[in-house]
């Protein structure tokens, strides 16, 4: 697995660039994360990936609280996006685990909850 470095926030004071920018690398750290475990990865490319993939939670989660303003509390779609703000929010919170297994697994949750937020930003854009 190689890993890759995800741009950190922005100034304060700068606009975060669209989620559609970024999206080619935000996909390859997300295939990066969720191939076969049946040989897992040296520990440090595990932390790496955890690191990388929480660097594009972050700003994913920031959108996402941006986006839920669009809709009205009592839709499905309003429930569904506070879901996955507060599970980003947990990624985010939650340290690797104890050793490699432990490791493992939470960089297969960290990368669905950015490849879910990252979905449903793209589709609200009408990407």
């Amino acid at each position: 697995m190689h890993a890759t470095r995800a741009d950190r926030d922005p100034l304060p004071g700068q606009l975060r660039p669209p989620v559609t920018e970024g999206s080619d690398q935000i996909q390859a750290d997300i295939a990066a994360a969720l191939r076969s475990t049946i040989v897992l990865p040296p520990y440090d490319e595990v932390l790496r990936l955890i690191d990388t993939l929480k660097g594009h939670l972050g700003p994913l989660a920031e959108q996402a609280k941006e986006h839920v303003q669009e809709h009205r509390p009592g839709e499905a779609a309003w429930y569904r996006e506070h879901a996955q703000i507060d599970n980003a929010q947990i990624q985010l919170r939650a340290g690797p685990g104890d050793g490699l297994v432990s490791a493992a697994r939470r960089l297969q949750t960290v990368a669905r909850s950015v490849q879910q937020l990252h979905r449903q930003l793209r589709h609200e854009e009408g990407a």
